[in-house]
């Protein structure tokens, strides 16, 4: 079997750092509790841009911990210490309990019409793709576990091109295969880039990939980072531009499909591509996992993720969701509402991805 994702073994994330937490407390439950509790008070970046009070929930959270609680026990304070947090970047690892994520829609079903988050179900996506709209006329690529491909096909009397990039994790990224899509792609009518289930990775790997893809140099972001004791202790505005490849392709109608499963630097990927004025996001709402990741080791051996970053619009103000609430949590709403059905894959159907051909067909005889 191909292998498409294997999006459940682990998250990645973009920026990462990594460093063993001091030992500024003691090796018992409440002295990990506290440091764990002292390093997000320290470093994380939105407590003010999400209205968090942080010091009442750690008095919430530690109610019945004590120095004789058992593992478990001390698990559950730390997971409802972070769980109001919403946000797809605060993680805690231990290897007897696994992973749990603040995200609030951490147990989203992969499909709007069956409830699995399973990873083989996930893939039935792309071997349809590739079945039934490439007809297997494709170029691929494995990198770090994961299979890129690209190919062409017609669609009334418009030729698509299709590209899908799983992750932008790895030092081994393949850049020359998507140059390569890229060059072959100044000869479509429109493209296709597909990031469903991507989780982010390194962040040369997706400004490379946004840059073979816009066409004009932009500011679309502005953030800053946690640099002081306060919560209000930040950096100035550090600014995010893309910067179009000399082959990019360029002033092409450009749909992005994503889903809730896509995030951190795909997300960031996709407000650079949205900077254009030539692309549309079509399909799910994303992760909302947008800050510079920070790793930490808790004296037990637990593992954490925390970030210190804040995003912002290119005017300077913070960038919100469609709710209105700060964007970490709550991700990326698209321009073309287009969730995943599994049962529809059966019949050589791929929702969203028809929903995307159908949106820039009507551009491309537009020349929008």
């Amino acid at each position: 079997m191909r292998s498409f994702l294997f999006i459940i073994i682990a998250l990645t994330f973009f920026g990462c750092e990594d460093k063993l937490l001091k030992e500024e407390f003691d090796d018992t439950p409440t002295g990990i509790f506290n440091a764990f509790w002292s390093e997000f008070d320290r470093f994380y970046g939105a407590f003010e841009a999400k209205n968090i009070n942080w010091d009442s929930l750690r008095i919430v959270s530690a109610q019945g911990l004590s120095n004789s609680s058992t593992d478990r026990e001390l698990y559950d304070a730390l997971c409802k210490l972070i769980v109001s947090l919403n946000d797809g970047h605060a993680v805690l690892s231990a290897e007897k309990f696994g992973n749990f994520s603040s995200w609030s829609r951490r147990n989203k079903s992969y499909f709007a019409d069956v409830n699995t988050t399973s990873a083989s179900h996930a893939n039935q996506i792309f071997s349809t793709i590739l079945t039934d709209y490439l007809k297997s006329n494709y170029k691929s690529d494995e990198s770090t576990g994961y299979l890129f491909f690209y190919g062409t096909f017609s669609y009334n009397t418009h030729k698509l091109g299709y590209l899908f990039i799983p992750t932008f994790d790895g030092q081994d990224f393949p850049k020359d295969f998507i140059r390569k899509a890229a060059a072959e792609f100044q000869n479509v009518d429109a493209v296709i880039i597909d990031l469903r289930f991507n989780p982010g990775g390194i962040t040369s790997n997706f400004q490379f990939a946004q840059n073979m893809f816009t066409s004009e140099s932009r500011l679309y972001l502005k953030s800053r980072l946690r640099n002081g004791p306060k919560h209000s202790d930040f950096t100035g505005f550090i600014e995010h531009y893309t910067h179009p490849d000399p082959q990019s392709v360029r002033n092409k109608p450009i749909a992005l499909l994503a889903n809730s499963y896509t995030g951190s630097s795909a997300e960031h990927f996709i407000l650079g591509m949205k900077s254009q004025d030539n692309v549309i996001l079509v399909g799910d709402t994303t992760r909302g996992a947008f800050s510079e990741v920070h790793q930490r080791v808790l004296s037990n051996g637990w593992v954490y993720q925390l970030g210190a970053q804040v995003i912002y619009t290119p005017d300077g103000r913070l960038y919100r969701s469609s709710n209105g609430k700060y964007i970490e949590g709550y991700g990326l709403a698209p321009d073309y509402y287009a969730p995943d059905y599994l049962k529809a894959l059966s019949s050589g159907n791929d929702y969203p991805l028809n929903r995307a051909i159908i949106e820039i067909d009507k551009r491309i005889k537009t020349g929008n």
